[in-house]
């Protein structure tokens, strides 16, 4: 009898779907895994477990007994020819199987420090370390003239209003019609961004303080812009900044964790870099 016979017999024994819930179980048990260097290919109840389980993963059902036949004889199909290209040396450099077999090596020495969860001691640590990494943007209260799209024109019209506002006159009349406030009071960068266009955010921190200036180019064209106040955002704390904090600890610790495993394995090998000749 073929094993995808053995496999369709069992299955169809309410006793073992009652048992490991349409889990088989053959008669060749063995107890351990099977080895890529023998001849001998065994499936066991460890081996249809995860067949059933990945299939129900993804499909969100039980399979069939003939759709469970076909998962086995899948198994079995790819135990030969993966022994097979093994015992051919197929898997000698070879850059795809080096880097798999890195990842999973990598993955077992991380496996720990993937599922560690940091305390708040930790992330005040890593927050005392680097309290401007975390630090929230600035806020800027600013007025701003808009003149209207990037162009000759407006560029002669901003030179113009440009004199009159620093000569303490109104140049409203250069103004052009836009859905944008004549001034912003503790504006964060994320609302400015929203109105005006990261760059703008960003220019505005650098222009002198309570004066006109510009044109400044913002997503919708020309500004003259006056920049009254700076507000420096107060320290974050933990609580603020925790999914940032968290972030950057775990990947610390997966880093560390990574290093620390290579560099014991490594004590075990004698590396030598030949230099060409």
């Amino acid at each position: 009898m073929t094993l995808p016979s053995r496999a369709a017999s069992l299955l169809r024994e309410p006793l073992v779907h009652f048992m490991i819930a349409g889990v088989l179980v053959f008669a060749l048990l063995s107890g351990r895994a099977p080895d890529a260097g023998e001849r001998r290919i065994v499936v066991n109840a460890e081996v249809v477990s995860r067949l059933l389980n990945r299939f129900t993963e993804s499909f969100h059902r039980q399979p069939t007994p003939q759709e469970m036949d076909g998962l086995i004889s899948d198994y079995v199909h790819e135990q030969v020819y993966y022994r097979e290209a093994l015992r051919l040396g197929l898997d000698k450099d070879d850059e795809i199987v080096v880097r798999r077999m890195r990842n999973k090596m990598i993955a077992i020495a991380t496996n720990d420090a993937e599922a560690a969860t940091p305390t708040d001691a930790d992330l005040q640590k890593l927050l005392d370390k680097d309290p401007g990494r975390y630090a929230r943007e600035p806020k800027v209260t600013f007025a701003q003239l808009y003149l209207g799209a990037d162009s000759p024109a407006a560029r002669a019209a901003a030179r113009d209003a440009l004199a009159v506002l620093r000569q303490g006159g109104d140049a409203a009349r250069f103004a052009q019609a836009a859905p944008l406030n004549p001034r912003y009071e503790a504006a964060d960068a994320d609302s400015i961004g929203a109105s005006f266009g990261d760059a703008f955010a960003l220019a505005l921190r650098k222009l002198p303080r309570g004066e006109w200036t510009g044109p400044v180019t913002s997503g919708l064209g020309l500004h003259l812009v006056r920049v009254d106040a700076v507000i420096a955002a107060k320290p974050p704390t933990v609580a603020e900044a925790r999914q940032q904090l968290a972030n950057d600890w775990h990947e610390a610790n997966v880093r560390k964790a990574e290093e620390e495993a290579y560099r014991k394995i490594v004590e075990g090998y004698d590396v030598v870099i030949e230099q060409p000749k």
